[in-house]
């Protein structure tokens, strides 16, 4: 019997390769790997972009002084159909054109098994949200879903994340976790509605 030939084996090598190379990445492009290939202020397809990125761990605050401050922001800013909007800070800045020129408003939102809440935001556009998420059981994710494309933040147990991000189309955008947290997974969503 005939040993196979060399190129055949190359070429098999060589096409593994360039397919592990490929996954990698489209891996790196929806923001699973933390490269520096990235770019820190990417535009977002369907009418939102990144303003910054501040991944802060703060192993400092305990889950229970986290899950106080979003009670705390939920019951200020809850509306009648059990929505959460935001309020802008009075007297906020704008520049000539009337579009909101000052520091992020803060969102907070807590992850666990199988929701996030709250559930529902309502935010304006052409205005920078501080989110700040922190998952309080395991591991879970927060795939914003745009038009055509997600932006995903990644929430480790026990850890405040902070993406701020800045929305310029008016829409719904749901968000779903992108980190199997058990039989409930597929139930647990939430949705953005930009104004």
């Amino acid at each position: 019997m005939r040993p196979p030939h060399l190129t055949t084996r190359l070429g098999f090598i060589t096409f593994c390769g360039f397919g592990v190379v490929a996954l990698y990445g489209l891996w790196a492009i929806y923001g699973a790997v933390p490269t520096s290939l990235r770019a820190q202020k990417p535009l977002m397809p369907g009418g939102a972009m990144e303003m910054g990125v501040r991944d802060a761990m703060d192993s400092h605050m305990p889950v229970e002084e986290f899950q106080r401050l979003v009670k705390e922001f939920v019951d200020t800013h809850m509306l009648a159909d059990g929505s959460v909007s935001p309020a802008l800070p009075e007297r906020a800045a704008t520049n000539i054109l009337g579009a909101y020129i000052g520091e992020p408003v803060d969102v907070f939102m807590t992850a666990r098994q199988y929701n996030y809440w709250p559930s529902v935001l309502r935010l304006e556009r052409n205005v920078p949200y501080r989110f700040r998420i922190m998952a309080v059981d395991t591991d879970h994710g927060a795939s914003i879903q745009f038009k055509g494309a997600a932006y995903m933040i990644r929430a480790p147990v026990d850890h405040m994340v902070e993406k701020v991000l800045l929305f310029k189309e008016p829409g719904e955008y749901p968000i779903y976790c992108t980190v199997y947290c058990g039989l409930g997974h597929d139930l647990m969503k939430g949705k953005i509605v930009v104004e």
